[in-house]
C-alpha cells in the first residue's frame, strides 16, 4: 500500500496569466471544480493518508482551500519551495521529519486526474513488485521536446527517460507526466543531480540515475490529461 503523496503545487502558472495573478493554478476552476480536488479525490481513490503539498506561489489561498485535509479523508501538511528551480528541487523542499522509509507518489496538481487514474499506478506497483512506476502518455514530436521521451520495452519496462529531450534524444512515442511512484531512495538521489541546461533540479534525472543502478521501473499508458490537449 502506498500510504503518503508528495503534490507539487508551486508553480506560477505563466502560460495562464492573467488569471494565476490572483489565483494559483492548481485552484483554476475547470467544470466548477479547481483542478487540486480532482488530484485530492484520485489520491485519496488510491488509499493514500497523508500528504505533503509543495507550495509558493500564492500558497495562503492553498493552505485555506485544503486545510488539514479531511474534507478528502487526508492528512495534510506542507512544505515550502523557496525558489522555483524544478520539480526535483521541490521535492527536496519536503521537510526531513515528513518523510518516511517508504515509498511515495509524487502528482502534479495542475491535471484533471480521472478519479481511478492513480489508484491505477498503485494496481501496478503491487502487481509487478516494481521499484517505480509512471504514467505513460503518448505524444507527438513536438510535445515531447517539451516534456519528456521514455525508453519502455514490449513489456512495458522502462530503460531510461530523458526530461525535455532534443528531438535526436527522442526513444519513443510516450512521455512521462508527473505521476509516479518512487521508492525511497529517491530522497537519497535528488540531492546527488546537479542542474540542468535549464538551471533546474529535475526529478527525472534522479528517476533515471535509479533505474541505471538497476531499480525496476515499469509504465502505465493512460490518455492524456484534457488540458493537454488545449
Amino acid at each position: 500500500m502506498i500510504k503518503s503523496a508528495v503534490l507539487l503545487a508551486a508553480g506560477r502558472g505563466k502560460r495562464q496569466r492573467p488569471y494565476t495573478d490572483v489565483t494559483p493554478k492548481p485552484l483554476l476552476a475547470v467544470n466548477g471544480r479547481p483542478t487540486l480536488d480532482f488530484v485530492l479525490c484520485a489520491v485519496a481513490k488510491a488509499s493514500v493518508e497523508r500528504i505533503c503539498i509543495v507550495t509558493n506561489h500564492l500558497e495562503e489561498k492553498i493552505f485555506e482551500y485544503v486545510g488539514d485535509g479531511s474534507k478528502w479523508n487526508l492528512s495534510a501538511s506542507f512544505a515550502h519551495q523557496s525558489e522555483l528551480r524544478g520539480n526535483g528541487d521541490a521535492l527536496m523542499s519536503v521537510p526531513q521529519n515528513w518523510i518516511q522509509d517508504e515509498s511515495v507518489m509524487v502528482v502534479a496538481t495542475d491535471y484533471i486526474l480521472e478519479e481511478n487514474s492513480l489508484l491505477k499506478l498503485v494496481q501496478t506497483w503491487e502487481k509487478y513488485q516494481a521499484d517505480i512506476v509512471m504514467s505513460l502518455k503518448e505524444c507527438t514530436i513536438e510535445e515531447l521536446t517539451d516534456r519528456s521521451s521514455v525508453d519502455v520495452d514490449s513489456d512495458w519496462r522502462v530503460k531510461r527517460i530523458i526530461e525535455k529531450p532534443k528531438q535526436e534524444e527522442i526513444m519513443s512515442p510516450y512521455a512521462a507526466s508527473i505521476l509516479f511512484i518512487l521508492p525511497p531512495q529517491i530522497w537519497e538521489y535528488l540531492p546527488k543531480v546537479g542542474p540542468s541546461e535549464r538551471g533546474e533540479i529535475e526529478m527525472q534525472a534522479a528517476i533515471d540515475r535509479m533505474i541505471q543502478d538497476g531499480l525496476k521501473a515499469v509504465g502505465v499508458l493512460q490518455s492524456a490529461p484534457e488540458e493537454w490537449m488545449a
